[in-house]
């Protein structure tokens, strides 16, 4: 046996002749042996620093020597040989132990484990006395090893329980080849086939990445007993092998075995990871069955597992029948909710928690904490986060990780600085997913540099490190730096993932350079990884955000013929490109697949359905899946009231505000945005004003130009020109295009060409190629027959190369977009349209209809001036619409409408009796029975 081992090389700091069984017979007081070794004791109390290991590898490590610690060992070799030669005291078992420790103490193994040969051979000690006195030595498993070594030179046969803790401790530190020498030791001397000891064998292996050893040991076994089905079924689990954990589940149940607690508890594990309901529920039964649904190990797992599986009500009735309820029982449930979204019933399992005498853990905030940071309730992680702070918690990692990630939503960099701070002080900085998330913190709140600094702090990087630091280079359009960086990454021996590539694709599709992107996509397919949903997602996301909806639409097809099938981010991205086109069919195709796929219950694919109805026009389809969202969150809220404001639903988007208000969510910049939106569509002045002055004194946001051009929208329409120019001189920052469109906006609605003139001075140098500002003023000198200042302008667009006439509009008919533009652009139905529009205007004027010449720029004739009426794209699409027999006519315009075509179609919704829609560059207009959702007001 002593060839087999490989830890019989280890050298010994003694001499080889010194021999600790050499015996005097010279008598010695017992009293002031045990006085010398309460003396030699307290050294070891007053000092109780150990020496550490130079090298991990057990053949060659060796301690470093202290000369205060030899001279004591000296006498502690004095005292024991002292004891050597009275045979009463040598067998007592306190001075074999306490012997012991002392030579542990001093590192002197060998010495050790001869006195535990003595002790085990006299039976003044049992193998688990020995066992707990290594495990007093502290936590470094060398310890125990090396009087394994010293013990197995003395060829003493160990003890089952002894050779499991040694295989154990070879498994935590992955001494393969050690546990292979014992393996065959075992072997020899026929003790392998013991249960326990096959269990800590088949347990090494997987801990050393051979689980196909495990489950070759496993099947060689002459008895397979209960104990070893369950350790293996574990293994797999724990080594995330969980289709196959469960395949070995039900084979072990099919030989009637049962299994244990444990094992019940890790194979619910796994169907709760792969979303195994089925086999939960079977796996429920069988724990009613055996007696262990009662378990509070089997119940809590019972509860993770059917809320991973979205069952939240069955997960509710197990807890309920669980007697005698832990804090582990307590945090499954307040989990379950927390992870399903249902975060007010976690706060009331809390409170019911606390009412029946259990104290929350740091687990058990941590719920909440994850709960609030994945539905997007960014500030109220904060309020959490105060609570574990109030409450005396030291922050676990998880803890921090969480709030990390809500400050990178919220681009909070002081509190992050903040947490960083804390994170130095506590001593966090070795953790690599802390560290990992404060480089994601800094690059996510623009501070590349910090984030470059803190990476480079790091002693301990992983591949997730790594893309943290070459996402925040690609979101700051730095793409070389981020190729300097995978070429870096790949240097330090790290290779790149897919979600590597993932990001560096995103960060040329935002860019626009599509040929790149696909130039990537080829790379990864070389480098023998295949390109997946978030690669093909990230590409489409990157077209989307650029504006290039079509290019993004085509692209979905390109992965669908990869055999890719998009996921719930993919839908919510396609879903935000319909918005923007929009394109109602297309959108509601998405739907049904989300639908189908039960994407429509993921809380962003449901915000993004509630967007792009809104912008398709389906304000009640929008309100509707709005309605549906179980747990809405801000992002949720803001999508519905935005959609009300650009209906014109003003007092419709003032009360779901505050609904949201009582539901417990805090607004933000973006939802005073919407708020505003909607009382400047509506010209409600009161309202506006009250929820502007609100937004800085109660939730201490504070206005940005955004806000700003709300307010003085609003005013400007309603005729408050003066108060919008007043407003103006307040704001902080510098007035930018929309401020001065607003007050252009108002002065032509009000004829004041005078401060018309001022705003389009301002517009001119801030925007000097957007064709609107010089036609907008065209369109006031013409109404006022300023004809010489009407071709001032159009000399100077000319200069610029800018057309006088632009704009388009366009229908989508059986999913085919029909677009009409001031080109002329020839359509093969004109001829019938004209017609249809000549006959559809003859009958107005009979209603009372009389088209509005002041619409026209242009220095001519009435009758001509009508003629150009009739050929305003908007007209043309409503009337092909009207043709096709199309209900309700959709339409989307690129410029405002003109109040010429304004009051045209709500003549033509009360004579036609039809609903129409159209989508200008401002807002919806819904035209029903001769009225407009706008009510005069854009």
């Amino acid at each position: 046996m002593e060839q087999t081992l490989s830890i019989s090389k280890f050298t010994s700091p003694y001499p080889n002749n010194f021999s600790p069984y050499r015996r005097k017979r010279k008598k010695c007081a017992p009293t002031i042996i045990s006085q010398a070794l309460q003396t030699s004791e307290s050294v070891l109390q007053a000092n109780p620093s150990t020496s550490s290991y130079v090298d991990n590898d057990l053949a060659t490590c060796h301690v470093l020597p202290d000369p205060i610690t030899s001279q004591s060992l000296s006498s502690l070799k004095q005292i024991h040989a002292q004891i050597l030669k009275l045979s009463n005291v040598a067998s007592s078992a306190v001075t074999m132990e306490k012997l012991i420790k002392m030579y542990l103490y001093f590192d002197s193994y060998q010495l050790a484990a001869a006195v535990c040969y003595m002790a085990l051979s006299s039976r003044a000690l049992s193998w688990d006395s020995v066992i707990a006195l290594l495990m007093e030595k502290g936590s470094n498993p060398y310890v125990h090893l090396l009087i394994f070594r010293e013990l197995h030179r003395l060829k003493i046969r160990f003890s089952v329980m002894f050779l499991v803790f040694t295989l154990k401790i070879c498994s935590e530190i992955c001494k393969l080849n050690l546990g292979l020498s014992i393996h065959a030791s075992l072997i020899k001397f026929g003790m392998a086939d013991e249960t326990y000891i096959m269990c800590s064998l088949m347990e090494l292996y997987a801990n050393c990445s051979i689980l196909d050893y495990s489950y070759r040991l496993f099947y060689e076994a002459p008895i397979k007993d209960p104990v070893l089905w369950n350790r293996l079924v574990a293994l797999y689990v724990d080594k995330e092998l969980l289709s196959e954990s469960l395949q070995l589940y039900n084979e072990m149940h099919y030989y009637g075995i049962t299994g244990d607690a444990i094992t019940i508890s890790k194979v619910l594990h796994a169907c709760g990871k792969i979303e195994a309901l089925r086999e939960g529920k079977a796996i429920h039964t069988q724990a009613v069955k055996s007696g262990l649904s009662c378990n509070h190990m089997v119940g809590s797992s019972l509860v993770t597992m059917y809320s991973k599986n979205f069952s939240i009500d069955n997960a509710r009735k197990v807890f309920e029948i669980i007697e005698n309820k832990t804090v582990v029982s307590w945090n499954a449930i307040v989990s379950s909710c927390s992870l399903n979204g249902f975060l007010k019933e976690a706060l009331e399992f809390l409170d019911r928690m606390v009412e029946s005498g259990l104290k929350p853990d740091l687990v058990t905030w941590n719920c909440i904490l994850s709960g609030y940071s994945r539905y997007g309730h960014d500030y109220k992680v904060f309020e959490v986060l105060r609570s574990i702070v109030g409450n005396r918690f030291r922050l676990s990692s998880s803890t921090i990780t969480c709030v990390l990630r809500s400050v990178s939503n919220l681009g909070l960099l002081r509190y992050g600085k903040e947490i960083h701070g804390y994170v130095v002080r506590h001593g966090f900085m070795g953790n690599v997913y802390i560290g990992t998330s404060l480089v994601d913190m800094y690059a996510k709140c623009g501070n590349l540099t910090s984030s470059q600094k803190v990476f480079d702090c790091m002693e301990n990087k992983n591949v997730h490190t790594w893309n943290s630091l070459i996402s925040g280079y690609v979101q700051e359009v730095q793409l070389n730096q981020a190729l300097v960086l995978i070429r870096k990454m790949k240097h330090k021996g790290f290779k790149p993932d897919l979600a590597t590539w993932n990001a560096l694709i995103s960060g040329y599709a935002v860019q626009g350079l599509s040929t790149q992107a696909l130039i990537l996509i080829r790379q990864i397919k070389s480098d023998s990884l295949k390109p997946n949903v978030v690669t093909w997602t990230s590409l489409i996301s990157g077209f989307c955000h650029k504006g290039e909806f079509g290019e993004a639409l085509y692209f979905v097809s390109e992965m669908l013929k990869e055999g890719i099938e998009p996921n719930s981010t993919t839908v919510s991205v396609l879903l935000r490109a319909s918005a923007a086109i929009p394109l109602l069919a297309k959108g509601m195709e998405l739907h049904c697949f989300a639908f189908r796929r039960a994407f429509d219950t993921d809380i962003y694919v449901a915000t993004a359905l509630v967007d792009m109805y809104s912008k398709s026009g389906s304000l009640r389809n929008a309100h509707r899946v709005f309605k549906r969202i179980s747990n809405k969150n801000l992002a949720s809220w803001n999508a519905m009231i935005m959609g009300f404001a650009s209906h014109g639903h003003g007092k419709e988007s003032i009360r779901l505000f505050e609904e949201m208000l009582k539901s417990g969510l805090l607004p933000d910049a973006v939802t005073y945005t919407a708020l505003l939106s909607g009382c400047r569509h509506s010209g409600l002045i009161d309202e506006g004003w009250k929820y502007f002055d609100q937004m800085q004194k109660l939730y201490n946001i504070l206005p940005t130009v955004e806000h700003y051009t709300c307010m003085i929208d609003l005013l400007a329409k309603t005729g408050y020109l003066d108060e919008a120019m007043d407003l103006i001189e307040k704001i902080p920052m510098e007035p930018d295009a929309s401020v001065w469109g607003a007050i252009l906006t108002g002065s032509k609605i009000h004829n004041n060409l005078e401060l018309a003139e001022t705003a389009a001075k301002k517009l001119y140098r801030l925007e000097p190629y957007n064709p609107a500002i010089y036609l907008t003023m065209i369109s006031l000198y013409a109404k006022e027959n300023r004809w010489e200042d009407v071709e001032d302008v159009k000399v100077a667009m000319n200069a610029l190369g800018l057309k006088s006439r632009f704009g388009w509009s366009w229908i989508a008919i059986n999913k085919k977009v029909h677009t009409f533009d001031v080109e002329r652009s020839a359509h093969p139905d004109m001829g019938e349209i004209h017609y249809q529009l000549y006959w559809l205007v003859y009958d107005m004027k009979k209603m009372g209809y009389v088209p509005d010449m002041s619409c026209v720029s242009q220095n001519v004739k009435s009758e001509e001036k009508e003629q150009l009426l009739m050929g305003h794209t908007e007209k043309l699409a409503v009337t092909y619409g009207l043709i096709c027999n199309t209900r309700p006519i959709r339409v989307v315009k690129s410029t405002r409408v003109c109040n010429d075509c304004h009051t045209w179609a709500k003549y033509l919704s009360n004579m036609c009796d039809c609903e129409i829609y159209i989508r200008d560059s401002v807002r919806f207009h819904r035209f029903v029975k001769g009225k407009c959702s706008c009510n005069d007001c854009w």
